[in-house]
C-alpha cells in the first residue's frame, strides 16, 4: 500500500491495525478514566478504607510499569516479526491473551450496567440495557482500532475538559485527613490483599496488537502521566468528601459532579460526568473486544473465536447471574489472584519472548520491513557516454572517422563531406 504523506507530515491511507500516538494516548485515557474511577473505588473502600488512596498509587506504579512494557514491544514491531516468524510460543501466549480480555471486558461490563440498572434505570428490564449496551460494544469493536482510536481522539480532550471544570468549580466540606493513616490496615494485609483487585490493570495489552505511527510530541508519555495524576486527585478528593461512606458511592467520578457550584446557578451537574462515563466505558470495552478478535487471529489463525466468545460469555452471565453484584464480588475473590498474576505475567512474557527471538533471528529482525520508513526517491546522477565503457567499441569507431575536439565532443570529417 502506498503511503500518500500530506502537507503536515501525516501518512494517509495507513494500513490496518495502525494508529498514531496521539490516539493511543485517547485510548490510554479512556481506559484509565473509565473503570479505575467508576465501581473501583467503592470497591476497594470496603476493605481498605482511608488506605484506598494508597492502594491506588500503589496499583498505578504496577500500571505504569506494565505499559512501559507493552509500548517498549511495540516499539519493537514485536507483533509483526514473531508473525512473520510464525512464532508457536507467541500464538499460545495470544490465546491466553484472548481468554483474559474476554474475561476482564466481562467483568468490565458488569460493572458499568450495574450502576446503570440501579442507579439511573432502576425501573427498566435489565436486559434491555444489556443489549443496549451490548451493541455498540461489538459493533466498534468489530470495525476495529482505527475506529475506537478516531472516536476517542475527538471526545477525550471534550470529556477531560468537563472532569477538570468539575474538579475546578467543586465545592464540599472535605477532611484530607480522611486519607491517613497510609496502612489503615497492616502492612502484610495490605499487600496480601492487594493482588485481588488484579483486575484493574493491564488495560494497554490490546496495544500489542497494533502499529503506532508516531509524531513528534510525547503524546503516549503525557498521556499516561496525566491519566495518574487525574485518577490520584479524584481519588485523594473522594476519600476526603465521603470518608468510610465511600463504599457506598458507585460511580466516583459521576458523584463528584453533583457538588459543583455551577449546579446553583444551572442545575445538576452530574449529567455532565455521566455522559463522558458511559461514553468512555463503551469505547473502552469496544477496545478490549478488539484485543480479543485480534488475539484469537495470531492464536487460531481466525478472528470468529474472538468475535463470539466475548458476547456469548456476556449473554451467559447474564442469563445465569442474577445481579451484577455477584459478578463484581466473584470479580475481587480468588480470582482476582489469577487476573493479578495473568496481568504481570502475560506482558512481561511476551516481550522477553520478542527480545529472545530477535537476538536469536537478527539476521531476519535486521532486514525486517519498516512498512512507514520514507526511503528517499533514487537520484542516479546523469551517465557519461565518453566515461563509462558502454559505447567503447562504437566510440572507438567513430574516433577513426570522426575526430573530437578538446571538450571530448565528436566533431564531423570535413574530408568525408
Amino acid at each position: 500500500m502506498k503511503n500518500v504523506k500530506t502537507q503536515h507530515g501525516l501518512y494517509k491511507n495507513l494500513p490496518s491495525g495502525t494508529i498514531y500516538n496521539s490516539q493511543a494516548a485517547c485510548l490510554v485515557f479512556t481506559m484509565g478514566v473509565a473503570f479505575k474511577l467508576s465501581a473501583a473505588p467503592g470497591i476497594a473502600a470496603q476493605h481498605y478504607g482511608s488506605s484506598t488512596l494508597w492502594l491506588y498509587l500503589v496499583m498505578s506504579v504496577l500500571e505504569v510499569a506494565l505499559t512501559a512494557v507493552i509500548f517498549a514491544f511495540v516499539r519493537m514491531r514485536g507483533d509483526d516479526f514473531l508473525r512473520s516468524i510464525n512464532d508457536r510460543t507467541y500464538r499460545a501466549l495470544c490465546g491466553v491473551a484472548a481468554v483474559w480480555l474476554t474475561a476482564k471486558g466481562t467483568f468490565y461490563f458488569c460493572y458499568c450496567v450495574s450502576y446503570l440498572t440501579h442507579e439511573l434505570f432502576g425501573g427498566v428490564e435489565p436486559a434491555l440495557i444489556y443489549l443496549l449496551f451490548l451493541s455498540p460494544v461489538v459493533y466498534m469493536g468489530i470495525k476495529g482500532a482505527r475506529s475506537i482510536s478516531r472516536t476517542a481522539e475527538i471526545l477525550v480532550p471534550l470529556f477531560f475538559a468537563l472532569i477538570v471544570v468539575n474538579l475546578i468549580f467543586l465545592e464540599a466540606d472535605m477532611d484530607f485527613g480522611r486519607n491517613l493513616p497510609i496502612f489503615a490496615l497492616s502492612p502484610a494485609e495490605f499487600f496480601a490483599r492487594m493482588p485481588r483487585y488484579g483486575l484493574w490493570l493491564g488495560d494497554a495489552l490490546p496495544f500489542i496488537f497494533l502499529r503506532i505511527k508516531n509524531k513528534r510530541l510525547p503524546y503516549i508519555t503525557c498521556s499516561v502521566a496525566v491519566t495518574v495524576a487525574l485518577v490520584g486527585v479524584v481519588l485523594l478528593l473522594g476519600v476526603a468528601l465521603y470518608g468510610d461512606a465511600l463504599m457506598m458511592v458507585s460511580d466516583l467520578l459521576i458523584h463528584l459532579a453533583g457538588f459543583n457550584q455551577l449546579s446553583l446557578e444551572i442545575g445538576r451537574m452530574e449529567w455532565t460526568n455521566l455522559f463522558g462515563v458511559v461514553t468512555l466505558s463503551i469505547m473502552s470495552l469496544s477496545f478490549l473486544y478488539f484485543g480479543a478478535i485480534a488475539a484469537s487471529e495470531r492464536a487460531f489463525r481466525s478472528t470468529l473465536p474472538g468475535k463470539l466468545l466475548y458476547p456469548a460469555t456476556v449473554a451467559a452471565v447474564i442469563l445465569a447471574v442474577s445481579s451484577s453484584e455477584e459478578v463484581i464480588q466473584f470479580s475481587i475473590g480468588a480470582i482476582g489472584y489469577g487476573l493479578f498474576a495473568v496481568a504481570l505475567g502475560l506482558p512481561t512474557a511476551i516481550l522477553a519472548l520478542g527480545l529472545y527471538k530477535r537476538r536469536r533471528y537478527a539476521g531476519i529482525y535486521a532486514r525486517f520491513d519498516e512498512e512507514y520508513l520514507p526511503y528517499p526517491a533514487p537520484t542516479p546522477e546523469k551517465p557519461n557516454s565518453l566515461a563509462d565503457n558502454i559505447m567503447t567499441d562504437f566510440k572507438q569507431s567513430m574516433a577513426h572517422s570522426a575526430p573530437a575536439n578538446e571538450n571530448g565532443v565528436l566533431q564531423p570529417n570535413e574530408e568525408g563531406n
